[in-house]
């Protein structure tokens, strides 16, 4: 069964203004993320991150702890900058008290909003009371559950819907006195001891300093699988591209990207709206898709070919050639 479009009118209504990041010098997923935000009508601002080789030598020093490990420096840097960002919305919009943000990076699905079969402000009416982040998009090295649902530790860090609230929390934790605090204890030994092959086999993600950490798992956060990840960008990202640039295929990233576009497009209406906004029922387990046991060969053997008719597809877009958004 394949399931139709929704192009009800007001669909994105109060959705909030979206911060999304673009390393400097990425204009290809710089021009694919603003046509495609600009299509479904959504607000937004590009905020302009600095490569990692450009990292300053003396970046420890603005660090409140002790960093011998230099890849923790690296990642501690990356998030440093996140917390830079909330820090600038708390004071541009102090005079608004504008409640919500959404954070993003440059290289999401947004063309799945058309198969959504609620609007955003129905969404907001059922998310959970006292709620302080919702991943919008979520990749997991197993389980994909198509349902609102507490976030779990296993989970990489995907667009996020976030509360001013919680945006001052973050920065009460990890910004004090014009320094960065990440050398939090950490008592999830499943979010300790995760497979960091969904992260390129960094294991310095396993730290407070890792967004995966000090943004879904500090406050009241849940996940609803919305926005995945395009898999196919190369680039300095920790999705698809390798730090140098290239590009390589990861299965769990592949893998969650196909899930995403099976639910919407084809599975969605297997179950109501209630079923998708609710969690701890008797259809959680048919509602999920465990790609673990979906084969990696599989889908790496596919991986080029489909990354080539991606990159072909939407060329234009990506290249900015005379694509009016």
């Amino acid at each position: 069964m394949t399931v139709k479009k929704f192009a009800f009118a007001d669909k994105l209504k109060h959705m909030p203004h979206v911060l999304y990041t673009n390393v400097r010098g990425e204009t290809g997923r710089k021009h694919w993320m603003e046509y495609n935000m600009r299509v479904q009508g959504i607000r937004f601002t590009r905020i302009e991150q600095t490569p990692i080789k450009e990292m300053p030598n003396d970046f420890h020093k603005k660090l409140v702890g002790d960093y011998s490990d230099k890849s923790s420096v690296i990642i501690n840097w990356y998030s440093s900058q996140l917390l830079d960002i909330l820090r600038k919305w708390l004071e541009d919009t102090k005079g608004t008290g504008e409640p919500y943000i959404i954070l993003m990076e440059d290289d999401y699905e947004l063309r799945l909003q058309d198969f959504w079969h609620f609007s955003w402000e129905y969404m907001m009416e059922r998310l959970p009371y006292g709620w302080d982040s919702i991943q919008l998009g979520f990749e997991s090295p197993d389980v994909v559950p198509f349902y609102l649902h507490p976030t779990r530790p296993e989970y990489s860090l995907g667009a996020t819907l976030m509360s001013r609230h919680y945006a001052e929390k973050l920065l009460d934790l990890h910004y004090i006195n014009g320094k960065y605090k990440f050398d939090y204890t950490i008592a999830n030994s499943v979010y300790m001891n995760r497979d960091s092959g969904i992260h390129d086999g960094m294991n310095y993600d396993q730290t407070s300093g890792s967004p995966d950490y000090f943004i879904a798992q500090s406050g009241n956060c849940y996940s609803i699988p919305m926005i995945p990840i395009v898999p196919y960008f190369s680039g300095a990202s920790d999705h698809g591209g390798k730090r140098d640039g290239s590009w390589q295929a990861r299965p769990s990233f592949l893998k969650c990207y196909k899930a995403y576009v099976e639910w919407w497009t084809q599975d969605r209406d297997n179950f109501t709206i209630d079923e998708f906004f609710t969690y701890g029922k008797d259809t959680d387990i048919l509602m999920q898709r465990d790609i673990s046991q979906w084969s990696d060969k599989y889908f790496l053997d596919k991986a080029e070919q489909e990354r080539s008719d991606f990159l072909y597809e939407n060329g234009a877009v990506m290249n900015n050639h005379g694509i009016k958004g």
